[in-house]
Formats: structure tokens, C-alpha cells, sequence
């Protein structure tokens, strides 16, 4: 894998905000096929296309059912691919989401939001805001989870936030995947894991400022929810950071601040693996098993009933540092 990576290279542009989006998209599909590799495609009982419309847009979704959420949807899972508000798309998300339907017994909702430059913020956090208002209706029984990577965890984290004060939208419990939260990239990590781990500073500065039209929209908790001063009345959170991650200090701020704010939280590190990891999981088995345990957390905060419980974290999942 590592001779298809250095063979592919980065995209060349002399600037990145210059960069065609679709050209990243182009070089993301590839990218995303060597890291894949011949993976196994988890079974599902059922996929289907849908949309749900918010106004005059439709939102494209793609629906992952097993047998046991066939009979009784008493669980959902919204899910937000990752790929910097830029790329990603519903072929992208596969796996995840078919890995969280079958680990969950759960009902999975992929959500093919609006991509940036094109649709600049707050359109993917819209989207998502509408499947999750829409699910709600639809399912008032059920409980709700959220789960995203990377700006995909971002969109996770800010609904998350927002469904503390707006009586439309509901989550129960939230994975977050090394979420993108500092638009200032002004962590230690940031710096230190620049380039070569894949992700690098300069790919998150142009993935930041497709996504942010405006600079001023930064402190908007709708752009990340790290803007919030308080946390508190969070849903049960499982957070996930890598090791070789540029992102992986921010994602370890913001779960310190959860468990400060008492929100129930099961934060796992793994340091030997780098950001994306998760589309690794079909050719690196630590990835696999990362993943397989990010889910099982999930699945734990998928039965919590109340918001204040505290899960104990122990060496082998990591300590908050």
C-alpha cells in the first residue's frame, strides 16, 4: 500500500485555493480505492436510494437496513461521510455505513450532503440538519445516533450541539471519527504532522477555506463546535483521534472539554494509526479493529438513558492527555 501512496503523490496545483474541486474528487476516488484495497463488503439485508426534501432541495440519502432493523427500527444512525466538506459521496461512505448497520443491528442513514467550494457553509450542515429533523418525525420511538469522520464528525458534533436547544432535530449518542474542529489549525499536532501522514496542514487550509467562504463564520458553532463556551447537555459521545493525525490535538481538546462538562464520553486513541484509518480497514487489520471498537462504544452509549453518565476509560483505549 505504501508503494501505490508515494506512486500516487499529492495533487499539483501552485495554489490550493486555486485547486479544482473536481480534481480533488478525481484523485480522492483513487486514493480512497488503495486504501480500500479488496475488501470484504459487509452484508446488508437491504440498501435503497431515497431523498429528503428540505424546501425545494432534496437531500440524497442511501438507506442500510438488517433484518433486525427491517422488523423494528428501534435504532437509526445518521451518517456524515468525511473528505473536508470537498469530496466524499455516497460510494465513499459504503463501507462505514454497512459496517455500522451490521455491528449496530441498527438502521443506517447515509447522507449525501451538498459539497463545498460550490456549496459553501452552512449548506452540508443543513442537509444533515434536514435527515435528522426528517428521521425524527419518521421514527419518535426510536433512538437516534449520529456518527461522522473527520468534517463528517464535524457536521456530527455541531448537530449534536444544536440539538440541545432545537426541538426539531434529536441525538441520542455521537461518534466522532479525528473530527475537524480548529479552523485556526493552530495545534501542536497540526504542526509536528504537517506532511506525510496523509492528511497534511496545507490539504486542511484548502479543505477550511472551500468550506468557510466568509473567515468570520469560524466562530459559528454551527462551523465547528468547538466555538461553544459550554458543552453541557451533550449526548453521549464516543470520540476517536489516531496517533499520526494532524488533527489528533484538537480532537483530544474537545473530548477534555466533554468529560469537564460532564457529558458521558468514551474517548479512544489509537497511536499507531493514521487519520482516515477507517477506509484502511480492509488492508490494515488495526484499523479493523479500531474501528470495530469505536462501533462497540457506540453501541454501549446506544442504550444510555441519561446524558450524565461518565464511562471510565482505561489505558488500552487511552487516557485524555
Amino acid at each position: 500500500m505504501i508503494s501505490e501512496l508515494n506512486a500516487l503523490g499529492e495533487p499539483a496545483a501552485e495554489d490550493l485555493n486555486d485547486f479544482p474541486p473536481e480534481q480533488a474528487r478525481s484523485w480522492f476516488a483513487v486514493l480512497r480505492a488503495i486504501l480500500g484495497g479488496d475488501r470484504t463488503v459487509p452484508e446488508v439485508a437491504s440498501v435503497r436510494d431515497e431523498h429528503v426534501l428540505d424546501g425545494a432541495h432534496a437531500v440524497p440519502i442511501r438507506i442500510y437496513d438488517t433484518e433486525e432493523s427491517i422488523m423494528m427500527p428501534d435504532r437509526v444512525v445518521v451518517y456524515a461521510h468525511g473528505g473536508g466538506w470537498v469530496v466524499g459521496d455516497l460510494e465513499s461512505a459504503d463501507f462505514l455505513a454497512r459496517s455500522a448497520a451490521r455491528r449496530l443491528r441498527a438502521r443506517v442513514v447515509s447522507v449525501d450532503y451538498r459539497l463545498a467550494p460550490e456549496h459553501a457553509f452552512p449548506a452540508a450542515y443543513d442537509d444533515c440538519a434536514a435527515v435528522l429533523a426528517e428521521l425524527g418525525k419518521k421514527h419518535p420511538d426510536a433512538r437516534i445516533a449520529a456518527m461522522g469522520d473527520s468534517a463528517g464528525a464535524n457536521l456530527v458534533g455541531a448537530l449534536a450541539a444544536a440539538s440541545r436547544q432545537r426541538d426539531d432535530i434529536r441525538v441520542d449518542a455521537q461518534l466522532l471519527f479525528y473530527p475537524a474542529l480548529d479552523p485556526s489549525m493552530a495545534s501542536d499536532s497540526m504542526s509536528r504532522m504537517a506532511e506525510g501522514y496523509i492528511l497534511t496542514k496545507a490539504d486542511m487550509a484548502y479543505y477550511w477555506s472551500c468550506y468557510l467562504s466568509d473567515p468570520t463564520h469560524a466562530a459559528d458553532p454551527r462551523a465547528t463546535p468547538a466555538a461553544l463556551a459550554d458543552l453541557a447537555g451533550m449526548p453521549p459521545t464516543v470520540l476517536v483521534t489516531a496517533g499520526f493525525d494532524p488533527l489528533h490535538d484538537e480532537g483530544t481538546a474537545y473530548a477534555r472539554r466533554l468529560v469537564e462538562a460532564d457529558v458521558a464520553t468514551t474517548y479512544l486513541s489509537f497511536p499507531t494509526l493514521v487519520h482516515g484509518f477507517v477506509d484502511m480497514a480492509g488492508r490494515v487489520p488495526a484499523a479493523l479493529d479500531a474501528l470495530n471498537d469505536a462501533l462497540a462504544a457506540l453501541d454501549l452509549h446506544f442504550g444510555t438513558s441519561t446524558r450524565k453518565r461518565q464511562l471510565g476509560l482505561t489505558p488500552t483505549e487511552g487516557s485524555i492527555a
